[in-house]
């Protein structure tokens, strides 16, 4: 009888465990319309202040899309549509900043190893001569002084990026997502190519047809592309400078104290005052100091939207 209600008691619990699928810590969407996608933010209470701050738990759901809503444009509310669009890309902005920390802990974890013995095993050699070619940094130097040269400039390039400053960019790029850039490419931040039809033709630019508009997968390879620019371009050299002394010093790198920095993304002269006043006025700074939310998302959330979610 006993050994009848232990075989009973274990087909229960593996039924149960079978039935019960595992939530998810993170999901991506793609295709996702207006309504569901608010439906989808209140389910996970992602509501702040301002609709899109999330005060005072400086917690954002990982909840990230590839692309905006179908029909994001039909949004004739500025208010709305604007706050739609942070809430959007803060979670991604704030993806972007893991990742870019994750590698620039990596790279100093090699930097420290260097310290301590001056020598770098082949391994260590590898890792930091392709990080360098990812950073474009290059050096005629060899032996000692190469890799000492390449680590320290890595450590400057390989940096977070203030979500703020990812946000305002893209704001200011793409009209609040309303740009056909953003419809048809998954573009953030208008990347130029040359000689090449791959892209997106500009259309009431300029006569000139050397040029095409890049496009993307989706926005976070937008995303990772500019930041990459921004770490990387002789035109934010001074942001990255200024980044550099505010992490020695204080270790606070806001997009408020970089926004003046920014000036290296246009040809407009006041584009820094303006890049400055969006983000002052949107209270952006707030993202600056968030992070992920490592709750789980429930099985019903990923069930109810189970048709959008995709792979990343």
């Amino acid at each position: 009888m006993k050994k009848k209600i232990l075989k009973f008691f274990l087909f229960f619990l593996l039924s149960f465990s079978v039935a019960r699928p595992l939530a998810a810590e993170e999901i991506w969407l793609k295709d996702i319309s207006l309504k569901e996608l608010r439906n989808l933010y209140h389910q996970c209470g992602y509501e702040g202040i301002r609709s899109y701050l999330m005060l005072p738990s400086y917690k954002y759901p990982k909840i990230f899309l590839k692309n905006f809503p179908t029909d994001y444009n039909q949004l004739s509310d500025e208010t709305e549509r604007n706050a739609i669009f942070i809430k959007i890309l803060a979670p991604l902005a704030l993806k972007l900043n893991q990742d870019l920390l994750t590698e620039r802990t990596e790279i100093e974890t090699v930097s420290k190893r260097f310290a301590e013995t001056s020598k770098l095993s082949d391994n260590d050699k590898a890792f930091i001569e392709a990080k360098a070619v990812k950073y474009d940094i290059f050096t005629r130097l060899k032996g000692f002084e190469r890799y000492h040269h390449l680590i320290a400039e890595l450590l400057n390039r390989a940096d977070r990026i203030p979500p703020s400053i990812m946000i305002t960019a893209a704001a200011l790029e793409t009209n609040w997502g309303t740009s056909r850039i953003v419809r048809e490419g998954n573009s953030l931040y208008k990347t130029l190519v040359w000689h090449t039809d791959k892209g997106l033709k500009p259309i009431g630019e300029t006569t000139d047809n050397s040029y095409r508009i890049k496009t993307y997968p989706d926005i976070y390879a937008s995303m990772q592309e500019f930041a990459l620019k921004i770490n990387t371009h002789p035109s934010f050299a001074a942001l990255r400078n200024f980044r550099r002394e505010r992490r020695e010093r204080t270790n606070n790198i806001s997009g408020l104290i970089l926004a003046p920095y920014t000036y290296g993304n246009s040809v407009l002269r006041n584009y820094a005052g303006i890049f400055d006043y969006t983000l002052a006025y949107y209270e952006l700074q707030s993202i600056d100091k968030s992070s992920l939310d490592d709750k789980i998302l429930t099985k019903d959330i990923i069930k109810n939207f189970k048709k959008y979610i995709t792979k990343m």
